[in-house]
């Protein structure tokens, strides 16, 4: 069983959103990222657009306060919403790499 770490935890999502839906889902990006600015347990959310062809990939960088505050944020209401919300217009599936500092 792994143990959880201690310190920053660090999640990066690669979102590739279907390019017919790009402007709805660039939106619910934009708003959850503003939206979770204010949540105690994120220390960091950044949100990055790739240009040129692929204008309808991000990338989702966020830096938590601890593995455990991870855990509670994505339990939230305000996840849930989102990724519902964000779901039916993903052009491949949810990426998401978790890790902390060695």
């Amino acid at each position: 069983m792994a143990v959880p770490s201690i310190g920053d935890f660090y999640a990066i999502v690669n979102v590739d959103l279907m390019p017919s839906d790009q402007v709805e889902g660039k939106k619910i990006l934009i708003n959850y990222r503003d939206e979770v600015r204010q949540n105690p347990n994120v220390r960091f959310i950044s949100l990055i657009q790739q240009k040129d062809n692929a204008s309808n990939h991000f990338i989702l960088m966020e830096t938590f306060v601890s593995e455990a505050g991870y855990r509670r944020f994505i339990e939230s209401d305000t996840v849930r919403r989102f990724r519902t919300a964000l779901y039916p217009h993903l052009g491949s599936p949810w990426d998401e790499r978790l890790g902390s500092q060695p």
